[in-house]
């Protein structure tokens, strides 16, 4: 009986709270997308049979988004509905995956084709994304800002738990249609849950009757106004292009140099995504331990330290190197999942909601829009002298050195705790105009 009271009582939450409903509906798609993301370049590899420079440019194609669709997207997700860019969104999702199982299922699968869908994929899921960041501050409290933040991130890891190794198995041992009918169920279900979703309608202001370039133009304004936000963004997209660059060989590198199969890698990376769990659910507790500042910087300065062990995996018996793997990487996934959750409270802080979502796509293009450059100089480096490991080694040094960018921030170096939970003391940092 105690049972079935907290299963309604979770389910009243649901049904009742925006804020859990999109969590629900984040859950399924982020889900399908991880499903998606890392079946599509095992599919490449197992079935299609592609080489380095292959999935270096379907890596770009499913990254390339933000860099060509970026500043639009947040200048749309400010312009229109929100409640109805989330629901099209999700359903063109579904209409665009949906295409695959029937196109493989008659033998016409192609990198090409994967590179065609896999953009369209991440050019919905730019939009979406940049919608929902705007979202949450309408229907969470700003003192709860940190801890929804975390929520979601926690939702995200828990996703890419599942989804990893969802996508390993399903690619080692049935056929590729159902990896993808998986992800349109998953795409579907999601459009369902938004569909209940009630959200604040936004005021309708001058905003909506200037041009989508003069919208664009004043998202750069903005962030470029922001010391803070500028350095973020500008850290982020050199992490980004180094971390993008990383996965593409590594990928490559842990099926051929490690001899890792679909299945096991996959579930190398779902065993990971529970660090990134773990640090959603810390990420606030460490916050207010060790600070804001020394948070953000430092969760980035200690990637690249703890990636070099993975440089000389391929030298250990299977089940060590196996182990040296989870952990790296695991380290890794609590690290980036903290560093998120204090560079997207800042941003949902310090910037007005009106113009949040212009504001979040314009560092989005210059943080994301690194994820292409990156997949295209990965694949091109790997296939040329410096191979594998020599490609990873760079990739662990531009991590370090994105990190130091941070220093060079004034805003940055005097952040405090105070900065995630006060919105007077973060607005000196933009333009007070509406």
């Amino acid at each position: 009986m105690a049972t079935y009271r907290l299963l309604m009582k979770a389910h009243h939450l649901i049904r009742s709270s925006p804020f859990a409903r999109l969590l629900s509906s984040e859950t399924l798609s982020t889900t399908s997308s991880s499903v998606f993301f890392l079946a599509t370049p095992l599919v490449a590899i197992t079935v299609l049979h592609a080489d380095a420079m292959d999935v270096g440019v379907l890596g770009a194609a499913s990254t390339a988004a933000p860099l060509l669709f970026g500043l639009s997207a947040g200048a749309i997700a400010d312009r229109f509905d929100r409640w109805k860019v989330l629901f099209w969104c999700s359903l063109s999702r579904f209409l665009l995956v949906v295409i695959l199982p029937i196109l493989f299922y008659f033998d016409r699968g192609s990198v090409a084709l994967l590179c065609i869908v896999s953009f369209g994929i991440s050019m919905i899921k730019l939009t979406f994304d940049t919608v929902i960041s705007a979202v949450v501050p309408t229907i969470v409290p700003p003192e709860n800002l940190t801890k929804a933040n975390s929520w979601y991130e926690a939702i995200n890891s828990t996703a890419y738990t599942l989804g990893p190794a969802i996508a390993g198995w399903l690619v080692q041992t049935v056929s590729t249609s159902v990896v993808y009918i998986l992800n349109a169920i998953l795409y579907l279900a999601s459009t369902v849950c938004i569909q209940e979703i009630v959200l604040p309608r936004a005021p309708l202001t001058a905003q909506r009757r200037k041009s989508h370039f003069l919208d664009i133009a004043n998202g750069i304004k903005f962030l470029w106004k922001s010391e803070i936000q500028r350095t973020v963004a500008l850290a982020a997209g050199f992490f980004n292009l180094f971390h993008t660059a990383f996965f593409t060989v590594f990928t490559i590198y842990a099926l051929k140099e490690l001899e890792f199969s679909a299945a096991t890698f996959g579930t190398i990376i779902s065993v990971v995504g529970l660090a990134g769990l773990l640090g959603a659910l810390c990420a606030a507790k460490l916050i207010e331990w060790v600070g804001v500042r020394t948070a953000l910087v430092g969760t980035l300065m200690a990637i690249g330290p703890l990636g070099f062990p993975i440089l000389f995996a391929a030298s250990l018996p299977f089940s060590q190197r196996t182990v040296l793997i989870v952990f790296c990487l695991a380290a890794w996934d609590f690290l980036i999942v903290v560093h998120v959750i204090i560079e997207q409270t800042l941003r949902q802080v310090m910037i007005k909601h009106g113009r949040l979502s212009r504001v979040t796509a314009t560092i989005r293009f210059v943080s994301w829009g690194m994820d292409p450059v990156g997949a295209l100089l990965g694949g091109v480096a790997a296939s040329s002298v410096l191979g594998s490991n020599g490609t990873l080694l760079i990739c662990m040094l531009g991590f370090i050195a994105s990190s130091a960018l941070l220093l060079t921030s004034r805003g940055i170096r005097s952040l405090s705790n105070a900065d995630l939970r006060s919105v007077r003391v973060a607005q000196r940092a933009i333009d007070p105009a509406p």
